[in-house]
């Protein structure tokens, strides 16, 4: 139990404005074992920190996220939405993320833009702040993760599943997993609480796989992964997740 990493989606983000330096510095304080960011090629080429791909919803700036450049990006206010004591906070790069984090935390960092100019940017960035073997790149575009095998074959790789659709058996949908992880080549599973069983859980770590469960929120959906093994799961929730799995921990230990 005390091996499953708890993932901090944006950061720490019911404490503080979502995908900034402040809520990636508490989630590390506070002991995250990894942050989640999502990050996107900019105007003029360089990778930007930020959830959605465009802006309005946490910040003062409305449009798409790829329209504007980073000196662009950052004059706008980032934090003063969660609160006054946030005011002037500014998006982040990506090089300020992988700065705080370094030696500290690991990275899962979900890639949004689909093109190779940004592929090449994200990783040349990984590996001059030298941290190869503490990232792990997802994305809801497939062939990023193709192509991301093709330039390094050394970098983890995460694909993630949807809900099981009404038509399919569980049977079928774990078979659907585990082809599609050999074919992407790939070592996470991120699948929802629904699809994770103990048998499965199981299956995926005989074939060499790792567990991810995605966006657990509620505490019971938390403690239950945990004890059937994942290797790791993300979380709104940060201080309920480091309850639960303390809470677990302290259990087993009696």
């Amino acid at each position: 139990m005390a091996g499953t990493s708890i993932v901090a989606r944006c950061g720490d983000l019911q404490c503080t404005p979502e995908s900034t330096i402040p809520a990636f510095e508490s989630a590390i304080a506070k002991g995250a074992d990894v942050i989640e960011c999502d990050v996107h090629l900019t105007k003029d080429g360089d990778l930007v920190v930020h959830h959605d791909y465009y802006l309005g919803r946490t910040d003062d700036g409305s449009g798409y996220i790829s329209d504007f450049t980073l000196p662009e990006l950052q004059a706008l206010d980032a934090g003063g939405w969660f609160g006054d004591q946030f005011v002037g906070t500014q998006m982040p790069a990506l090089e300020d993320v992988l700065a705080l984090g370094r030696g500290r935390v690991r990275f899962e960092i979900d890639m949004r833009t689909p093109t190779l100019r940004f592929l090449k940017r994200l990783i040349g960035a990984i590996i001059r702040f030298d941290v190869m073997r503490d990232v792990e790149l997802t994305s809801a575009h497939l062939p990023l993760l193709f192509q991301t095998r093709r330039i390094d074959a050394n970098l983890r790789t995460g694909v993630f599943f949807s809900s099981r659709p009404d038509w399919m058996t569980p049977v079928l949908g774990q078979q659907h997993v585990v082809g599609w992880m050999r074919l992407m080549e790939a070592q996470v599973a991120h699948l929802p609480v629904e699809r994770i069983d103990g048998a499965f859980v199981w299956r995926l770590h005989e074939s060499g796989f790792s567990v991810h469960g995605s966006n657990l929120s509620d505490k019971e959906d938390m403690r239950y992964a945990i004890q059937l093994g994942v290797d790791q799961f993300s979380t709104d929730r940060l201080d309920i997740a480091l309850q639960v799995r303390d809470e677990l921990s302290q259990e087993e230990a009696k």
